[in-house]
């Protein structure tokens, strides 16, 4: 419960109502075409400073600076001549500026199928973290928030990304570029997991389902890059109380540098004492995480900047739980702690290039007692050292060219004591080198040619993974189509019996149709994935004999002002996938695998009352299981999965924002699959124990205060 809602601190000051920001200066205008329509998504920025910011649909915008007296007020836009225009701060008028074509503008928005921009970056499906978190019944994390997007199956027990036929696995994350080796937090089993970070930590939040960029590794199915603010100018400090815990954090700004911190304490004894007396798990110690997290950030020079992101969580609990089909019970006890660092650096040279430099090291530590039996012990460790450096740079108005070399240096140990001790431990690393070229065709036509070349240490294994797309743009309507080729080492439990275990592939093919239209977006995508050398076998004894596909189509719709105040989402997802993997020698459906997801998502701006309402429901298809009782193989399906959530923020005061969200409010019981007993009963049959969440329902309310400073108090957000 990592975190829990601090994100939502921000919600209601981003509505026209209120301006807590205490900036002295700030510069108003309107950008236009030269016929005169407004330009949405141009940037704004002031040479020589941070400061910057990029207009709205109907072109307006509003910069806030800290400069004073002369200054070059900078504008660019896709397709248009640069703009620059010298102003006097703080005396200056209302601006109309009007940018004039330029066909030959190299694009900067990476051409990418399947790519949706939440916060931050492309002109297309724009999405801010606001919006993200108060989706009902999202509780404030992100990877919850985005089940509601296409192509993003309906979670399992255990609350992960599902992708386009894809186990969770299949999907990473970045921050500031740099591996995230655990993103999710740890917890008990059919309790769902949540994100280590909260979605306003972040200035960039790109959610790409497939044809992503050659400078990612081992994902087979989606990459999740997120980035950290460069600079934060105020100094604010502030306080959340919630039913389920609390925290407090701040910042202190200088002229070129500032310092975050933040802390969260979670409890969930007095809740399940409360309304869970009587829950499928008894608590011994009830699930707790004390969480701490800094960031510095110092800007060098005029183009340079330096930054430290440190992330620290410890995990604790125990409980009464049992195998299913017996009567022996034993106290399970949980212990992890997680750790995060990286240091990225980022500069322009004069001539042009773009240098970045990062390292990050990843440190998870999970000790487990009575896991499997009573007095057993379970140990495991895991680490990664991810270090990376790129450059690019525009060598014409049709050219760029981007390369970058990275390793990815593993470590995993794992041990077993019963009545015998068992350990081991593997240690490798992944190297990759990348090339990407991006031209631009016409002035529509958009064309991303790139390679990766990966080497494997522990199986010896090379391999040269080519992608291709290409994008056409025409008026309010982008066509794309995109290949890629992608791989991932097998899992680390797979590989601590065969180190030779050859990397899984993945293949993409995608095509896209997309339109946006004032407030609206329309999105249709078809894919299909092949898959090879996928993990079979079992009991200690694997091979890479595997393979499978998954195609599908995704579809997407959007208006966020199709009624005054209101505005909604509707997503649909087919997916046809089988494989053959593990114990399953011929082609079957996952387990993890909905062919039918549906969500729609309604929100009502109440600003009279300076309060927003949001409901939001999860549909989707049963999931295969395989029930000895019956000829075949995945030979059942699970009833469908529905969900009704719901949540109200509202702005008590203009520094004390009221949080409550209730998910699952119709107390659906959600059946995920089954798991049967190894020997038939007395009528022949074998016995099974449905496979559900912890809880069906969660509650919460949460009340976030500003103690000091001029905004609004965001922790999470330093």
């Amino acid at each position: 419960m990592k975190t829990i809602y601090t994100s939502l601190i921000l919600l209601l000051y981003i509505g026209s109502y209120m301006n807590l920001s205490g900036q002295e200066n700030v510069i108003r205008g309107l950008i236009c075409e030269e016929n005169n329509a407004p330009l949405a998504f141009a940037n704004i920025s002031i040479a020589g400073t941070i400061d910057g910011t990029s207009s709205e649909e109907d072109g307006t915008f509003v910069l806030e600076t800290s400069a004073m007296g002369l200054v070059v007020l900078k504008v660019t836009s896709l397709g248009c001549e640069d703009y620059t225009r010298e102003l006097n701060i703080p005396q200056q008028d209302k601006l109309i500026i009007i940018l004039k074509p330029n066909a030959k503008v190299l694009s900067e928005v990476v051409v990418s199928a399947s790519s949706f921009q939440l916060k931050g970056g492309s002109q297309a499906d724009v999405k801010n973290a606001v919006e993200l978190v108060t989706v009902a019944g999202s509780d404030g994390d992100l990877y919850k928030a985005m089940s509601v997007l296409p192509g993003v199956q309906a979670a399992g027990s255990d609350g992960k990304l599902l992708v386009r036929g894809g186990e969770s696995r299949e999907s990473q994350t970045y921050i500031d570029d740099m591996h995230v080796l655990n993103p999710y937090s740890s917890t008990p089993e059919n309790t769902a997991a949540r994100s280590r970070y909260s979605p306003f930590l972040f200035d960039g939040i790109s959610f790409q389902l497939g044809g992503y960029s050659s400078e990612y590794s081992q994902g087979l199915s989606s990459v999740l890059p997120l980035s950290t603010k460069d600079e934060s100018r105020f100094s604010k400090l502030g306080v959340s109380l919630l039913n389920v815990g609390a925290g407090a954090g701040g910042t202190k700004s200088w002229a070129r540098a500032s310092a975050s911190f933040n802390m969260d304490y979670t409890n969930l004894g007095p809740y399940e004492n409360l309304l869970y007396p009587t829950s499928r798990g008894g608590w011994i110690k009830p699930y707790s995480t004390l969480s701490a997290q800094n960031q510095l950030r110092f800007n060098i020079g005029e183009n340079s900047i330096l930054k430290t992101y440190f992330a620290y969580d410890k995990t604790r609990f125990e409980r009464v739980t049992r195998n299913d089909f017996s009567t022996s019970e034993r106290n399970l006890n949980f212990k992890e702690d997680n750790t995060y660092l990286n240091t990225t650096f980022r500069t322009k040279s004069k001539s042009g290039f773009n240098f970045f430099s990062g390292a990050a090291l990843s440190v998870n530590d999970k000790k487990i007692a009575d896991g499997l039996v009573v007095n057993d012990r379970v140990g495991m460790k895991e680490s990664e050292l991810h270090l990376k450096a790129k450059m690019s740079k525009r060598f014409s108005d049709m050219y760029k060219l981007g390369i970058g070399a990275e390793s990815m240096i593993r470590s995993y140990e794992f041990s077993y004591a019963d009545t015998a001790t068992y350990g081991s431990d593997i240690d490798h690393s992944i190297n990759g080198v990348y090339v990407m070229n991006d031209f631009i065709l016409t002035s529509n036509l958009f064309l991303n040619v790139s390679s990766r070349l990966e080497y494997t240490s522990i199986n010896k294994s090379w391999n040269v993974l080519p992608r291709i797309s290409l994008t056409y743009n025409y008026n309010d309507y982008t066509v794309l189509a995109t290949y890629g080729k992608y791989q991932q080492l097998a899992d680390r439990d797979y590989l601590l019996y065969n180190n030779e275990l050859n990397t899984e592939i993945c293949e993409h093919l995608l095509f896209g149709v997309h339109h946006q239209s004032k407030n609206k977006v329309y999105r249709a995508e078809f894919y299909h994935k092949t898959y090879d050398n996928l993990v079979t076998g079992s009991n200690y004894n694997y091979g890479t004999s595997g393979e499978g596909f998954s195609n599908g189509v995704d579809l997407f719709f959007s208006d966020t002002q199709f009624l005054k105040n209101w505005q909604y989402t509707l997503a649909y997802s087919y997916n046809n996938s089988k494989r053959s993997y593990l114990k399953y020698s011929e082609k079957v459906t996952p387990e993890y695998v909905t062919q039918h997801n549906a969500s729609i998502t309604l929100k009502y701006d109440l600003l009279k009352y300076k309060t927003i309402w949001a409901v939001t429901n999860r549909f989707a298809s049963g999931r295969p299981y395989h029930n000895p009782n019956k000829p075949g193989v995945m030979n059942s399906e699970t009833s469908p999965y529905n969900s009704l959530d719901f949540c109200v923020t509202y702005l008590a005061h203009k520094k004390v924002i009221v949080y409550a969200s209730a998910s699952n409010v119709l107390n659906r019981s959600n059946v995920f699959g089954y798991n049967y007993s190894s020997q038939k009963n007395d009528s022949g049959k074998f016995d099974r124990v449905a496979v559900q969440s912890d809880r069906n329902q969660f509650f919460v309310v949460g009340l976030f205060i500003t103690l000091g400073g001029k905004t609004a108090y965001d922790p999470s957000t330093f």
